[in-house]
């Protein structure tokens, strides 16, 4: 039986696997999909598919499921292998935005749904000229914290705030303490999140 919340997830799923099937600043909709696919194995352990330079499908494979062991030296490595530090924050966005969406259908007891067919396309390759490693690792407008950790591709961060609405709470939303979405309270989402931030190792 369909309900709002289920409708809303469905809804998100849809212009999420839009996003990832077209070309994005750095990839291109096929590289895009191999980026989720290698998310995907990454987590049953699974060899890769070797459609994506090693540098790519390594830091593919680690964001997915060793986020929290990345380091700075991690970055550089990468780099060093032909991973352009702004490519890599486009590639964190979408292995990032995939495993809410993928936890999230578990959670909903809906079974994933298989990465989309990808469309033609090339990127923009726009780098923001204000974009610059300031107080953290990769490249961001302005100082280095999460809502602005995206920053340095905008079309990523439009799409992770999309996810963050409708799995959590938008960020006009996140200003009332007494909201409840679903039946469930401000305090009790926090709750949750917070178990779940300390589960996942997140230092913010």
């Amino acid at each position: 039986m369909s309900t709002p919340l289920l409708a809303e997830f469905e809804a998100l799923v849809d212009r999420e696997w839009d996003r990832m099937a077209n070309a994005g600043t750095w990839w291109t909709g096929i590289e895009r999909v191999a980026i989720a696919t290698e998310a995907r194995l990454s987590r049953d352990d699974a060899p890769s598919t070797m459609h994506l330079s090693a540098a790519t499908t390594a830091a593919a494979r680690r964001v997915s499921t060793e986020a929290a062991t990345i380091r700075q030296v991690d970055i550089d490595r990468w780099a060093d292998g032909g991973l352009d530090p702004f490519a890599y924050v486009e590639l964190v966005s979408v292995v990032s935005r995939l495993a809410a969406i993928d936890v999230s259908a578990f959670g909903l007891g809906m079974d994933e749904r298989p990465l989309p067919v990808p469309q033609p396309g090339n990127p923009s390759f726009e780098r923001p000229t204000d974009a610059v490693v300031s107080n953290g690792w990769v490249p961001t407008v302005g100082p280095a914290w999460a809502p602005a950790s995206l920053s340095a591709v905008p079309d990523e961060v439009d799409a992770m705030f999309d996810v963050h609405g409708v799995l959590y709470l938008s960020m006009e939303q996140m200003s009332d303490n007494e909201i409840v979405r679903n039946g469930v309270h401000r305090a009790q989402i926090e709750l949750a999140a917070a178990r779940t931030s300390w589960l996942n190792e997140c230092f913010y």
